[in-house]
């Protein structure tokens, strides 16, 4: 009868011991749970912008070159989600080419990695 008695509470305490450990646990993911969720939704990068001259459209490479007022130049990727204006209206990439030697403004982000990314491209 004592055997029974002792494995009846060492069954009891060891369940009770079980159930504590898997309540803490959901209560910890729960926490954690808000904290992933309030991840900044802005890009750790925020963008900057140069105005200057086009200089150069080189379509194949996806690439924009603008110098600056100092005759600086600097290189732009440019992506399917850049947006290119000319003159006000929407225009792709390829109008650009006809658009060299005109002032521009150009919205993008420093990627130290991959390179300037334009984010926004706007010939006056």
């Amino acid at each position: 009868m004592k055997k029974v008695l002792l494995l009846l509470v060492s069954t009891l305490i060891l369940s009770y011991v079980g159930i504590t450990l898997t309540l803490a646990q959901e209560a910890e993911k729960k926490a954690e749970a808000p904290a992933a969720a309030e991840k900044p939704k802005t890009p750790a990068v925020k963008p900057e912008t140069l105005s200057g001259t086009l200089q150069t459209v080189v379509a194949e490479q996806k690439l924009v070159v603008v110098t600056d007022a100092s005759g600086i130049p600097f290189n732009f990727k440019v992506t399917g989600a850049t947006k290119i204006k000319v003159g006000g209206s929407k225009a792709k990439l390829a109008d650009l080419s006809g658009a060299t030697g005109k002032p521009v403004s150009v919205k993008f982000l420093a990627e130290k990695k991959t390179g300037d990314v334009a984010v926004t491209i706007e010939v006056q």
